[in-house]
């Protein structure tokens, strides 16, 4: 019984933690260097642009786009938010918070 409860116990330490651990993605150094990649390439992009080499541009753009799409899958913490989704999210929680007061009956009590 004893060892019953121990390890009961021990499963919900590991669910509670899961999400802590899921946090260091094994995914985290390809995400630095992809992130490095990006940099470097935006910036041979822009010298090129500057030294008319239209081709070294276009390369260079072409590798960038292919590149942020591909830390956009691996790597859910680099994706920029949509500010659409933003102020929905916003407007919504107003609305929530706003609801009591505007409708009778919805619990203020």
């Amino acid at each position: 019984m004893r060892a019953a409860r121990a390890l009961g116990i021990g499963l919900v330490i590991l669910l509670c933690a899961e999400p802590l651990l899921a946090a260091n993605t094994l995914n985290r150094g390809d995400c630095r260097r992809m992130t490095r990649q990006i940099a470097r390439y935006d910036r041979d992009a822009k010298w090129a642009d500057e030294r008319g080499n239209q081709v070294w541009e276009d390369a260079s753009k072409a590798r960038v786009k292919m590149l942020s799409e591909r830390r956009d899958d691996r790597c859910p913490q680099y994706r920029k938010p949509n500010p659409l989704a933003q102020f929905a999210d916003f407007v919504a929680a107003a609305a929530k918070a706003a609801a009591p007061y505007f409708i009778p009956g919805l619990g203020l009590f």
